[in-house]
């Protein structure tokens, strides 16, 4: 990441992939996929039940997640990871929502059973949980408290508030800089916010703050950008629709409470194939694009919008498969996806030529070795006024070469902390069984 500022600025500052660059041929068929908050790692999740971590940088795995104790017996629907990266939790069909410490990656560190198989979890705070469970009417808050380390769930809903009419609560989205305010989508096209007191951690404080049927049909998915400013909902009509989010801070006596309310901006449809989307994904900052992909067996690329404008500016080819979970992670500038049929996890990102005119102004790049003839006096140093003048103010030039950068060259914090995850070698042996038997 250090020497991008060494690149080329107009290929490091690219806004978004462009090229299939790698391939990983996961030994048994991913499902989801979600980067580290830095980037570092990949989780994916498997249809088998196993959590493969791959490192970013050699592009192999490095832990299998439950190798000793508390693994997923059956497909992992979703993976996410805590801010700070030492967390993740996982929520399968198994109808277990579980949280991993990343310290000890080779056994669970706490899990909860829940009635029926899970459709996906989402995080809150390290220790907070969104969940939402196939055919339940609400979603669950998972929290694990401190003095038991034990879960403790309750329903994501206002006392005495009907939802007979509004189906069954299908996907769930909290907010990404006002971390009480939750978002859920149900199966027969309502939209509710709700703001909880994470503070008290009582159920009976949580407040719905927004309600609204957009559509008649099924909300697949739920995300907003980074900023907060845009959500993008993804419904089984054929179309995603994006609109501005809008959360007013209230005053009142009782405390802080938020007002939220939608404002439709753009619709997004192909009108000509009639194409169901499979997964969306906002780009970083204030989601500048949307990323989606397709359903169908001869859809096979990934479709990129102006979210400003509405309009398609790319397609992200590549993969020879349908393509499912869509992941985008911007210190990196790699968008992850995994293919239906082969189950292997498919990256785009930007490609960077070696350009070595940018180490120094005078440096000339050639097509081939050139033989050079230096000089007696080329390099001798000149004992006049001028180089002792410019030598001796390039002296007093303070660097500082201790203070680390707060932001890298494409505005991401990089003081966050990233954790670093110890190597599986015993998940690795089993990995490797896996890919022998494949093959």
């Amino acid at each position: 990441m250090a020497n991008l500022l060494l690149q080329d600025p107009f290929g490091v500052l690219k806004e978004y992939p462009e090229k299939l660059t790698h391939t990983l041929e996961v030994p048994v068929a991913a499902v989801c996929v979600k980067f580290s908050p830095r980037g570092d790692y990949l989780a994916v999740g498997c249809s088998n039940g196993a959590i493969i971590i791959y490192d970013m940088d050699s592009l192999k795995p490095i832990a299998m997640l439950g190798t000793h104790s508390g693994a997923h017996t059956r497909s992992v629907q979703s993976v996410c990871w805590s801010n700070d990266g030492r967390y993740l939790w996982s929520s399968g069909r198994d109808w277990y929502a579980k949280l991993w410490d990343m310290t000890q990656p080779t056994k669970c560190f706490q899990q909860y059973k829940f009635d029926g198989p899970l459709w996906s979890c989402h995080v809150v705070r390290w220790n907070v949980c969104i969940v939402t469970v196939v055919e339940e009417p609400t979603a669950y808050v998972l929290t694990l408290t401190d003095r038991q380390n034990a879960f403790h769930c309750f329903p994501l809903l206002e006392q005495d508030q009907d939802i007979s009419g509004h189906g069954y609560t299908l996907v769930a989205c909290p907010h990404p800089t006002i971390e009480s305010i939750i978002i859920t989508g149900t199966s027969k096209g309502w939209i509710n916010a709700f703001q909880l007191d994470l503070e008290s951690g009582f159920e009976d404080k949580i407040r719905c703050c927004y309600e609204e049927k957009i559509a008649n049909a099924n909300i697949k998915q739920i995300i907003i950008s980074p900023s907060g400013t845009r959500i993008a909902i993804n419904g089984s009509d054929r179309t995603i629709r994006q609109y501005q989010l809008i959360v007013e801070d209230n005053e009142s006596e009782g405390g802080s409470s938020h007002s939220v309310s939608i404002e439709l901006e753009h619709k997004y449809q192909d009108i000509i194939n009639r194409l169901q989307w499979n997964t969306i994904f906002f780009s970083n900052h204030s989601g500048e694009y949307l990323v989606a992909s397709a359903h169908g067996s001869s859809a096979h690329d990934l479709y990129l919008w102006e979210t400003s404008s509405g309009s398609l500016v790319r397609v992200l080819e590549g993969a020879d498969e349908e393509l499912l979970d869509i992941d985008w992670n911007f210190y990196s500038m790699r968008i992850a996806s995994n293919g239906f049929e082969s189950g292997w996890v498919y990256m785009w990102s930007i490609v960077i030529p070696p350009k070595w005119s940018a180490l120094a102004p005078d440096f000339e790049e050639v097509e081939e070795n050139i033989d050079y003839q230096e000089k007696e006096n080329e390099f001798d140093i000149m004992d006049d006024d001028n180089n002792l003048q410019a030598m001796t103010e390039a002296e007093e030039i303070a660097i500082d070469l201790c203070t680390p950068e707060k932001y890298d060259v494409r505005g991401n914090d990089i003081s966050m902390p990233s954790f670093v995850i110890p190597i599986d070698y015993e998940g690795v042996i089993i990995q490797q069984h896996w890919a022998h038997q494949e093959q």
